[in-house]
């Protein structure tokens, strides 16, 4: 970025732009309108070149009033609290009425000599709403000629220094440590905090965009996740019918194929002493082409057969027919069903010797 330093004599306006270089500035090019008196803003706006970070201002010697001080200390911080009580009555009107700053031309022990450059309030917000409105509010406000001079009163008011190059170099030197700042109090230059609240604002902008784009991608993967997981529950619903399809009702299958397994597994644990082939295979000896079984269980204790015959007395025989390798046998459930069969559940131990 550019700076820009606007150096108003009686006579014009010139503008003078600086590129950065290092820790200096290089003056690089140079724009000029004529003026007499305030210049307008049309004239002004010439001056709102692209690109110009700052702008600096010198005011010609015909805006401001200057006043000589001595001060009993050399302190910059001292002076500028108490210059505005020692100028009480040698301005016009009020000291308050007036933005003040100085410029220390003699210092010794003893005490220092000051030059105190003034300029009406409301002539002040008048050059800054005029510069303003051109697109160009300065940052600082300050005077060349007072550098050029160094303060001394009687070098000031004599010919002003024209030479082009002499005022250009005053100005890159104003640009590195202004010699006074009438931005001062109400008149602060604020461009700087505007400029940083935009920034803030440009840059919330972004951040909610950013966490827009976030919080759509987010949402987007937990549905694309949602489905995967709803097809996953519905594989886990179809095998768990095909593994256990007497269980009709299906509420949470990975917790019923769960509570299934390790129902097997107990099972396994009761049946793993028994020699069940050799249960089973005497069973079947025993079992008429009448009845059909469909299932068979232990409770560590008892041996359980379920199944189907044509009737009760075909129950009957099965049951005699098991006494003979098996005790303590009770048909504990048996019930006619819709084609006339006979469901039955029958009860035994094994025979132990």
């Amino acid at each position: 970025m550019k700076t820009g330093f606007i150096d108003w004599t009686d006579d014009k306006l010139t503008l003078y732009i600086f590129g950065k270089q290092g820790k200096g500035v290089n003056p690089s090019e140079t724009y000029t309108i004529a003026a007499e008196g305030y210049p307008d803003a049309d004239a002004l706006s010439s001056f709102a070149v692209p690109h110009i970070d700052k702008i600096y201002l010198s005011l010609p010697l015909s805006a401001l009033t200057f006043r000589e001080q001595v001060f009993p200390f050399a302190e910059s911080d001292k002076i500028r609290d108490t210059i505005n009580f020692e100028l009480e009555g040698m301005l016009l009107g009020s000291v308050n009425d007036y933005a003040i700053d100085h410029i220390i031309t003699e210092s010794q022990d003893n005490g220092s000599k000051v030059l105190a450059a003034c300029i009406e309030k409301s002539k002040l917000s008048e050059i800054i709403d005029l510069f303003s409105s051109a697109g160009i509010e300065p940052k600082a406000i300050t005077s060349i000629d007072l550098r050029l001079s160094q303060g001394k009163i009687d070098t000031l008011f004599e010919a002003p220094v024209s030479d082009p190059g002499l005022r250009a170099a005053a100005a890159e030197e104003e640009l590195l440590n202004p010699s006074i700042n009438l931005r001062q109090g109400e008149h602060t230059y604020t461009g700087d905090v505007e400029r940083f609240k935009k920034k803030i604002k440009f840059t919330a902008v972004l951040v909610l965009i950013l966490l827009t784009i976030l919080g759509t991608l987010s949402y987007v993967r937990y549905m694309d996740a949602k489905k995967q997981n709803d097809s996953l529950k519905t594989q886990l619903k179809l095998i768990y019918k095909k593994v256990f399809p007497e269980d009709k009702k299906i509420i949470d299958a990975e917790r019923q194929f769960a509570g299934n397994l390790n129902s097997l597994k107990k099972r396994k644990a009761v049946l793993a002493g028994i020699p069940l082939l050799d249960i089973l295979k005497d069973i079947s000896l025993k079992t008429s082409n009448s009845i059909t079984l469909s299932e068979f269980s232990s409770d560590k204790t008892n041996l359980i057969i379920k199944g189907v015959a044509s009737s009760f007395k075909d129950v009957d025989a099965l049951k005699n027919n098991l006494s003979s390798s098996f005790v303590n046998i009770k048909v504990t459930n048996s019930k006619a069903t819709a084609d006339n069969k006979i469901d039955f559940t029958i009860v035994m131990k094994e025979r132990t010797a």
